[in-house]
């Protein structure tokens, strides 16, 4: 049964205040697709909004080196494409121009994506989550102090590329979650997907 509900945690970061930090020269560029404030009209686009700086740091690091799977959005039906080829972008972004974007967006609230979820399989994402993840993802996944970046909230169709480019090792995970997520099912991942997009009660 799918339901529409605000994820828990929409409301927890309502409450985390974003500071006030120079906006870099080339943040519209970057946000052609991840937008100024969260959260992401486009499917396929993380919320990067409030994530922990250096999860941002790395990713950046990690897009310019080639070494994470670069993509342009998928936009949606309905949904115009910005005319820009991140892929090109980002491997021409200095040193200094990458601390300066993960500084501003690490700085800038995050606000969940409110997407239908299935609430069976959000239970079972729940049970899954608390095994496997929540002692990296922590509170649900909802945690902006963690290291290993906020996954409650994400949109589901960007949650289930990174999910599957993680199992197929196009993205690198610490030795403890490639084991894990290799293990999992193709149901499993779809489950975990379910619970991030469903209210905290789904846990319970």
């Amino acid at each position: 049964m799918l339901k529409h509900k605000l994820p828990f945690c929409l409301l927890l970061f309502w409450a985390i205040p974003s500071a006030a930090l120079e906006t870099p020269d080339n943040v519209e560029v970057c946000a052609a697709c991840h937008g100024v404030e969260a959260p992401i009209s486009y499917p396929t686009v993380p919320t990067i909004h409030g994530l922990p700086r250096a999860v941002l740091d790395n990713a950046l690091f990690d897009f310019r080196a080639t070494i994470r799977p670069c993509r342009n959005p998928d936009c949606g039906a309905g949904i115009e494409c910005p005319d820009i080829d991140f892929c090109a972008i980002a491997v021409e972004l200095g040193d200094e121009q990458i601390a300066a974007l993960a500084g501003w967006y690490a700085s800038r609230e995050y606000v969940a994506a409110n997407e239908p979820f299935d609430d069976v399989l959000a239970a079972r994402g729940a049970r899954l989550h608390a095994e496997s993840c929540e002692s990296c993802h922590s509170d649900g996944g909802s945690s902006s102090i963690d290291q290993a970046t906020i996954l409650c909230g994400q949109r589901k169709a960007y949650l289930r590329i990174a999910l599957k480019d993680f199992r197929a090792q196009r993205r690198v995970a610490v030795a403890e979650m490639d084991a894990l997520i290799r293990a999992f099912s193709d149901e499993e991942l779809t489950a975990l997907v379910e619970f991030y997009a469903s209210p905290r009660q789904a846990s319970q």
